[in-house]
């Protein structure tokens, strides 16, 4: 039953609403009101904002799809685990980001904008080797007389996050800007360390694991043994009383936005200093050492669905039993930045170049973006990204902003294959805003954009 289980977990990892944090298009709309996310020393054309409530997600799965389980046998649709299996390469990357954005405002006076804003952040990283789904799926025995490595790093959480930002208009070309944003964790699960090596001899197929494994929880995980685990984590759901807990943190951006007529560059590192230090209902769970056992296919044969598992499992929790501890511990932010460049072709048309980066977890990523932007209307601009990120070319998307009196509309993605082809796609990513502006500003400055975003 529960390699069963497994086999639906990797489905769903490809069907998940292909609808993680590289938003490569919000960016070169520096005068909508969801850009001043990514520099805080973007400042809005109107002087009052209120910023509704948006959703912003990110998918990004490496190596497999929907179509690498899912084959179609005599007219049926099947799941093929061992296929897909054979579609991942040594290591492969899950990211899922989802921020819930529920009110911000800005409010602009001479010049200085000040800024609030609430959001609520999931965040989910898995780098998992294929050896992991190897051994719980097809068994130790293709592994005899190796050692195999298959621990996975991880990390899966939520937060509230209460932004204040400030920006400063310097003369007429430059402004700067910074926010401070007070974390406020809800759950938590992640490994700190993943070492866990496997040898099976060839002699009397005695399996021998060696552990160095810690896995933190704050609020989502509870193991009372093989049979007993239990991960509470209620993805994408909104509960009142977490908005503020025992586990706190800080982070912060910092922005500089220089216009220098038609040609304007952005530059902002986000989340500076990010850390969350969980204390609330924090479990630990180590295994450290070797631990021997003397059984062919022991992995394949406990998630057998004709396998009784008692005998199995009071084994392995005699042998591989964990130690569990209630120590506080930190996790990371991923560190962010920018760089933007703009270019008014002609007062409705405008071209972007981004270049991003985010550090976390000791990996670093990079992304490259192109952006076209038309005004067809004073009331409606349109807009096109082509971008190469996670070593993929096939990253196209598109944006579309409308203003109908003080509503604005906003509904962009950075990846429209999702929608053409969902099952062959292996990221996704949708924003959907809603704003209302207030008494536009009138300054010199910006006449040349009165065009876009009226």
């Amino acid at each position: 039953m529960l390699r069963y289980k497994f086999a639906f977990i990797l489905i769903g990892f490809g069907v998940l609403p292909l609808a993680a944090q590289q938003d490569l298009s919000t960016p070169f709309y520096q005068n909508l009101w969801q850009a001043n996310r990514t520099n805080p020393a973007f400042m809005p054309e109107h002087k009052f904002v209120i910023g509704l409530p948006g959703i912003y997600n990110n998918l990004f799965v490496e190596n497999i799809t929907y179509n690498d389980l899912i084959v179609e046998r005599d007219g049926q649709n099947i799941v093929d685990v061992d296929q897909g299996i054979a579609s991942l390469d040594r290591d492969n990357l899950l990211r899922e980001n989802l921020d819930l954005e529920t009110i911000s405002l800005g409010f602009k006076r001479g010049n200085f904008l000040i800024s609030i804003g609430h959001t609520l952040r999931y965040n989910a990283y898995a780098n998992y080797p294929k050896t992991l789904p190897q051994l719980i799926w097809q068994g130790n025995a293709q592994f005899i007389d190796q050692n195999v490595a298959f621990g996975p790093d991880l990390q899966l959480n939520a937060y509230h996050e209460y932004g204040l930002g400030l920006a400063y208009q310097v003369g007429s070309k430059l402004s700067i800007g910074a926010k401070a944003k007070y974390l406020s964790g809800v759950a938590d699960v992640s490994t700190s360390r993943n070492d866990l090596r496997l040898s099976t001899s060839d002699d009397v197929y005695q399996l021998e694991l060696d552990a160095d494994f810690l896995v933190n929880s704050s609020g989502a995980l509870q193991y009372d043994g093989f049979d007993q685990l239990d991960l509470d984590f209620s993805f994408g759901q909104v509960e009142t009383e977490q908005l503020f807990s025992s586990n706190t943190g800080w982070a912060f951006d910092l922005g500089v936005h220089l216009d220098l007529g038609k040609l304007d560059i952005g530059i902002s590192a986000l989340d500076i200093g990010g850390q969350i230090d969980w204390q609330e209902d924090v479990r630990n769970y180590s295994l450290q050492g070797q631990f021997e056992y003397q059984g062919l296919n022991v992995a394949e044969s406990i998630l057998d669905s004709q396998t009784d598992l008692g005998n199995a499992i009071d084994t392995l929790r005699e042998i591989y039993n964990p130690i569990e501890t209630q120590q506080g511990y930190s996790t990371e932010l991923p560190l962010r930045t920018y760089l933007t460049l703009g270019y008014d072709l002609t007062q409705k048309i405008r071209l972007g170049a981004l270049f991003y980066t985010e550090s976390y977890r000791d990996e670093t990523y990079g992304a490259l973006a192109l952006n076209g932007q038309w005004a067809l209307h004073p009331f409606l601009t349109v807009g096109a990204t082509y971008a190469y990120r996670q070593q993929r070319f096939d990253n196209f998307g598109l944006q579309a902003i409308a203003k109908v009196g003080p509503v604005q509309v906003v509904a962009a993605t950075d990846n429209i294959f999702t929608v053409i082809q969902p099952k062959d796609s292996h990221s996704a990513n949708f924003r959907v805003g809603l704003n209302l502006l207030f008494n536009k500003a009138q300054e010199e400055d910006w006449n040349q954009r009165e065009s876009f975003f009226e």
